[in-house]
């Protein structure tokens, strides 16, 4: 179903709309219910516009306006989650939301990849980490890789690409980076809890600023996992 960006169809009346799977891409349960709270936003936009005034008691009439003096808006309410919700805007955006294809091994990214971010006219850099660099992949799940992608002029976290077990969990620590526009010295200067998969935030950070240390590092954890695998066969 075509639908403008205020998820209004091409019905005749103009008071049809839809959200969800109907729409196409990106087939989402989480997107789906954005596309649901935009759609009721702006059919009751006016509404919302007039400070949420409500008979009903116990409906929250708490407004403020942003930082910047923007528009007033009901706290929690539906004009907090705004109007580009619409397929074209969603699939054309690589901030709009991250990607999870819950598979096994499970595979997760949010931001740009390196070519994107080359075709933007970005100078971008990797940094590696491997599942098998963090004492959590290691012991229990060694095969995967998470990778960040950043710019070199500054160093800042452009985007996240996991292949691994708990990918769609870890992806969001990702996004949070991105979105609060975090540097790679950001990740170095952070102390991760151990056992964790979250140290390879920081082991991937490590090879973005030192990158023959961190091929080394990987081909011996390549090579002690290909070991172990070995191991593991002939038992």
């Amino acid at each position: 179903i075509e639908v403008a960006s205020g998820l209004k169809t091409t019905a005749t009346g103009g008071n049809v709309y839809a959200a969800g799977d109907v729409l196409g891409r990106p087939f989402l349960a989480s997107t789906g219910m954005a596309q649901g709270f935009a759609a009721i936003q702006s059919i009751f936009k006016e509404d919302l516009v007039k400070g949420g005034e409500s008979d009903d008691e116990d409906v929250e009439t708490n407004i403020q306006g942003d930082e910047n003096g923007g528009e007033a808006c009901a706290v929690g309410e539906l004009c907090m989650v705004g109007e580009n919700f619409d397929p074209k805007s969603l699939t054309s955006n690589p901030f709009a939301f991250p990607i999870g294809v819950w598979s096994s091994p499970e595979a997760a990214y949010y931001g740009l990849s390196t070519q994107q971010c080359e075709e933007m006219g970005i100078e971008a850099g990797e940094g590696v980490a491997l599942y098998a660099e963090c004492l959590r992949g290691l012991v229990f799940s060694p095969n995967g890789l998470l990778k960040l992608v950043f710019d070199k002029s500054n160093g800042r976290i452009m985007g996240v690409h996991i292949c691994g077990d708990d990918a769609c969990e870890l992806i969001h620590y990702g996004m949070e980076l991105i979105k609060a526009e975090r540097t790679i010295d950001d990740v170095l200067s952070t102390l991760y809890s151990a056992v964790t998969f979250h140290e390879m935030y920081r082991i991937a950070a490590m090879a973005a600023v030192d990158e023959a240390g961190a091929r080394k590092r990987r081909s011996a954890a390549g090579r002690a996992l290909s070991a172990r695998n070995r191991g593991s066969a002939q038992e």
